[in-house]
């Protein structure tokens, strides 16, 4: 019997260890396949760039952001991908009752499953670009042995004073984060409402709502404005945003979305049991 009916740290551990020894070569497939596209990727982007570079007779340039801009589109790509599949123990009917039925908790069993698509994927990816970076070092040191070849700087690259860095500043940086937890803590809330193809059901799902959104918006201001009208409505709404859309506002607005989309797979989590147990 369950004596603590919200959390145990050693229940929680146990949890963790079962989740490991059972998938634990599915996890180290999807690391090795992060690691081999940006590998791949990172080392074309290299022989590209010093191809034509030495054609020209020009010195070859290593602007982080050369390398991160395609790191980043793959980490959000990937980070909504494995959040759609954080209930893939729910897909059919026999994985979906031996999972109810292990002895934990709904938080356990939802935590258990939330925190490595969150927050082990970040290192896990962070991991994976390392090991490829140094892999398109290692193949462009080979190929032209005649230049120095150096890693990518990250902080460089994502958060610094410079022209070609991604952000500029902290803040700028956290509230860039903050949009990717918004969008990939909607695909979580997708993995709780369709267990079988939840990423496309998910994306399908957002594309279709703000098609819907836009139409709509489009239809209302045609309506209820003439031309002119138009314009200064246009004006005015540009000065409230300019006023009120800051970084800190952004930050906070994406978070409380985060959040609660985050208490809502929860709680549909939850429901699950009673819901899908038949």
């Amino acid at each position: 019997m369950i004596k603590n009916n919200f959390i145990s740290f050693k229940r929680l551990t146990l949890l963790y260890k079962k989740d490991f020894i059972e998938n634990w070569k599915t996890m180290l497939l999807r690391f090795v396949m992060l690691y081999a596209i940006m590998a791949i990727i990172f080392t074309f982007m290299g022989l590209s760039e010093l191809e034509s570079r030495t054609k020209h007779n020009f010195s070859p340039w290593y602007g982080g952001i050369y390398y991160l801009r395609p790191a980043i589109f793959l980490f959000w790509g990937f980070g909504c991908l494995f959040a759609s599949l954080m209930m893939e123990k729910m897909k059919n009917k026999t994985k979906r009752i031996a999972y109810l039925m292990t002895p934990a908790t709904n938080f356990e069993k939802f935590f258990s499953r939330f925190l490595p698509v969150v927050i082990v994927f970040i290192i896990a990816f962070f991991l994976a670009f390392k090991l490829a970076d140094y892999t398109r070092i290692a193949i462009l040191s080979m190929r032209y042995p005649e230049f120095n070849i150096t890693a990518v700087n990250i902080s460089q690259g994502l958060c610094s004073q410079n022209l070609d860095s991604m952000t500029h500043n902290w803040m700028e940086l956290t509230a860039l984060f903050s949009v990717y937890l918004f969008f990939q803590s909607l695909f979580i809330l997708g993995s709780t409402l369709w267990y079988k193809n939840p990423f496309i059901k998910t994306l399908a799902t957002g594309i279709v709502i703000t098609l819907l959104f836009y139409a709509v918006d489009a239809l209302l201001v045609n309506s209820l404005f003439n031309e002119s009208q138009l314009f200064s409505a246009g004006d005015y709404c540009g000065e409230i945003i300019e006023k009120w859309i800051t970084r800190r506002n952004l930050i906070l607005f994406f978070s409380f979305l985060t959040l609660f989309n985050w208490v809502i797979s929860y709680f549909r989590f939850k429901d699950s049991e009673i819901i899908n147990r038949l």
